[in-house]
């Protein structure tokens, strides 16, 4: 069965605020119905309750979509479920407790106090919850971050100053994001971005990616507007050939230009809330062989199309 924590709503694809509250019993023969119409009050489908002869399930659920980021508050007795994120990297902040993520051949335990972040490697992901969970958990995109070592699941202390950064960050977005304006709000996801990866750079020294790549994504940072950026530019400017160029970037399960249309797509999403410019003029800005090819992409990337962005701008 499967669980979707948010939904979008029908006006432009937008992820929309959530909360909800439910107790259902964990024995009896109404059990299922009960959860159904419980849960049936949410826009997401049924959940997976343990077979326990006592007690009840209480769930607590709060929901903020931030930007194309999502952070969820939960508060939960024993459960599971089953939920899509599609190229996203989560981030689970345990308080209380003890979860459980899984994605493909991937899984990870969240015991309390503790911060677990992995990037999956399809959409479809199982999750489990013990009794007394407090959980906050973050997703967000994938393509927005550097995730090193392979995509192995990171761990880091949850008081750590890196963790309580971002943690009180997103908190403190939450609390404000429908009085911030489309620049603040761009604003703040950036440093959330940029505060995550501090937080993934803290604790991976050891897979840090080789130095060639960090050279060559910084280089590529700054040219991002040059119609002939591509691979042989970026060797020929680190004075390596464009195979060991390549070898290096796939050792970080990341390519060349795949890094460079992710980059110029955050750029683009940019210029539309802070440009005039029109959809194909940003599309050719950002070397886009067409509009169609750019709106394509750039809902893979977002989640929406480059019209709805400028419209909540």
């Amino acid at each position: 069965m499967r669980t979707y924590f948010w939904r979008r709503d029908g006006r432009g694809g937008r992820w929309v605020l959530q909360e909800f509250d439910i107790t259902i019993p964990y024995a009896g023969a109404g059990r299922a119905p009960r959860l159904d119409g419980e849960w049936g009050a949410t826009p997401v489908p049924a959940l997976t309750l343990p077979r326990r002869a006592h007690g009840s399930l209480r769930l607590r659920m709060r929901t903020n979509p931030l930007d194309d980021l999502v952070l969820q508050d939960m508060r939960s007795d024993e459960v599971a479920g089953h939920c899509d994120w599609n190229d996203r990297v989560i981030v689970a902040f345990q308080e209380r407790g003890r979860s459980r993520m899984s994605a493909g051949r991937q899984v990870v335990d969240v015991p309390a106090g503790q911060v677990r972040a992995m990037r999956g490697v399809s959409s479809s992901w199982d999750w489990a919850t013990a009794d007394g969970t407090a959980v906050t958990i973050l997703s967000l995109p994938a393509a927005g971050v550097r995730f090193r070592g392979r995509q192995r699941p990171v761990a880091a202390a949850g008081g750590g100053p890196a963790a309580r950064m971002l943690l009180a960050h997103l908190r403190t977005w939450a609390e404000v994001t429908d009085r911030l304006s489309p620049a603040a709000s761009r604003a703040a996801r950036d440093v959330a971005l940029e505060l995550f990866q501090a937080l993934l750079d803290d604790h991976v020294a050891d897979d840090l990616p080789a130095p060639l790549v960090r050279a060559a994504m910084d280089w590529i940072d700054g040219r991002l507007l040059d119609r002939d950026l591509n691979p042989r530019a970026v060797a020929d400017s680190l004075f390596v050939s464009a195979r060991s160029l390549h070898r290096a970037f796939a050792s970080e399960d990341a390519s060349v230009m795949g890094y460079v249309r992710g980059k110029r797509l955050d750029r683009a999403r940019a210029d539309l809330t802070a440009t005039s410019l029109t959809v194909s003029e940003i599309a050719a800005r950002w070397h886009f062989a067409d509009g169609g090819h750019f709106i394509k992409a750039y809902r893979k990337r977002f989640g929406e199309r480059p019209g709805s962005t400028r419209r909540r701008g």
